[in-house]
């Protein structure tokens, strides 16, 4: 999906644009009226922010406010942004959030002293096909939130001089349940030092409250780099406090914090998880303005047997960190298999090597030893052959259900891991989705693992969703063992 915004002044926003710069000049004449109502907001700001920031040409980020309230497992979201431009001349203020992919904007406003516009979102319009091949070559970006289950929201307005802008964002998401738990994210990456800022989530669950914990900021970057190991306290000046049924989690560093945790205002995501009383077996019904939801999850089902195809990416893309994350999540998944599954592994590049030809194994301590070795023995080399692996897996798989007299209840699936996109044999997107489907016959699903930044996300979604299975994504610094634990 992609947003496209209108703010509704008549006016271009484009960078160095000469409406842009006329705008700015009649709103500095409409509005120098409220100068004072700047003066107030910015003696307010900290005086370490305005130590950091004396040197910023931009329009200084005086206020950074997400508020979040959850009903039911239902996210309303509020993001309040302000900006206060104190140089000699119009500037440009760009304001830019992360929003999960699953999420849709309700509304948008940008406020330039006492005048308001109003944002409007449409939906994502059809692109020629030379603009789709151009995109294809277009190397990804590590910021491209699009590629790990992110949109990228950004609007931008020259801000005339001695004046003030805020913008305010809302959207909503129903939250997912994943390993057991409910989780909120919100990311908070301002890209600059802010005097004051706040996230308050508050959650109201009639059912209760339990499990509730705040991890340590994702993909944070510490003074020496990296993540402290072994760190899972809540990030700091994180307050959480709740009774059975609500519950208040607010987080609000300094800029001193900030600076511990990263000086260019990129702190990371913060993350909420939480579950639910399960005590009714009928599970849990909520009903507001003539609509119902019927929350379900039995906890007291026996595991179907599995047979499982791994089908694990080995090129040269993977070395270093990637393919040293990827054996970690299979040895994560292998011990969660049960004595009456079945599986086999399958490793590529653009050659295409099966562990075990022609059959799945039982799971036995023996067999589970062997495939940790064979795992840990693959190398980086070659390209990615994505449409190759993918037939070979599903032929092993659909060949092994017609031969065997497996389980009724067992589930058939196969497990792809890759860190890139498709470099040998088939590179059509079009095609190996078209490919993959007609090798599985919907006779089993499949699972779509991503690591890095340069992965096709879009590519391994459709498969998933397309195959009756579901994706996940993981940059190289997380730890994809312990997100993958009874995957």
């Amino acid at each position: 999906m992609i947003l496209w915004l209108w703010l509704c002044w008549g006016f271009s926003t484009s960078v160095g644009q000469p409406d842009s710069e006329l705008m700015a000049r009649y709103l500095e004449e409409e509005l120098l009226a409220d100068y004072s109502i700047v003066e107030q907001v910015a003696r307010r700001v900290p005086r370490q922010a305005k130590f950091l920031q004396r040197l910023e040409t931009r329009p200084r980020m005086s206020e950074f406010n997400v508020r979040s309230t959850i009903i039911s497992r239902y996210a309303f979201t509020t993001v309040s942004c302000t900006m206060v431009n104190s140089g000699s001349e119009a500037r440009e203020g760009v304001f830019e959030m992360q929003i999960p992919a699953a999420a849709f904007i309700s509304n948008f406003t940008m406020s330039i002293g006492n005048k308001t516009y109003y944002g409007e979102v449409t939906g994502k319009e059809k692109k020629n096909s030379s603009d789709d091949k151009a995109r294809q070559k277009k190397p990804p970006s590590p910021t491209d939130g699009r590629e790990n289950g992110y949109e990228i929201f950004k609007a931008s307005v020259f801000i005339p001089r001695k004046m003030q802008a805020r913008f305010l964002l809302h959207y909503e998401e129903l939250l997912q349940r994943r390993l057991g738990k409910y989780e909120y994210t919100v990311s908070i990456r301002p890209q600059q030092l802010v005097g004051r800022l706040r996230v308050e989530v508050n959650i109201l669950e009639n059912s209760g409250i339990v499990s509730l914990e705040v991890p340590p900021l994702r993909n944070s970057k510490h003074k020496g780099g990296g993540k402290v190991e072994g760190d899972v306290s809540p990030p700091p000046s994180t307050v959480v406090g709740h009774t059975k049924t609500l519950a208040k989690v607010t987080f609000n560093p300094s800029v001193v914090e900030q600076t511990r945790i990263a000086r260019n205002g990129i702190l990371g995501d913060f993350i909420i998880r939480y579950d639910v009383n399960r005590e009714l077996s009928v599970g849990d019904v909520q009903i507001l303005n003539g609509y119902f939801v019927h929350y379900f999850a039995p906890t007291d089902l026996p595991p179907l047997p599995k047979n499982v195809v791994f089908v694990l990416d080995s090129s040269a893309s993977m070395v270093g960190t990637k393919l040293k994350q990827t054996k970690e999540a299979l040895f994560t998944i292998l011990q969660d298999l049960r004595p009456e599954d079945h599986f086999n592994i399958i490793g590529f590049s653009n050659r295409i090597k099966v562990w075990q030809q022609d059959r799945l194994v039982p799971v036995t301590p023996n067999n589970i030893r062997d495939a940790k070795k064979y795992i840990h023995n693959m190398s980086p080399t070659g390209g990615t052959n994505i449409n190759g692996a993918l037939q070979t897996g599903a032929k092993l798989l659909n060949d092994y259900i017609a031969q065997n007299d497996i389980d009724a209840r067992s589930v058939s699936l196969i497990i792809f891991l890759t860190d890139g996109r498709p470099t040998v044999g088939e590179t059509q997107s079009s095609k190996i989705l078209s490919n993959t489907k007609d090798a599985i016959r919907d006779k089993f699903c499949l699972f779509t693992i991503g690591i890095g930044n340069d992965v096709d996300h879009k590519l391994l979604e459709r498969m998933a969703l397309e195959n009756c299975g579901m994706t996940r994504h993981f940059q190289e610094d997380e730890d994809a063992a312990s997100h993958l634990k009874g995957f």
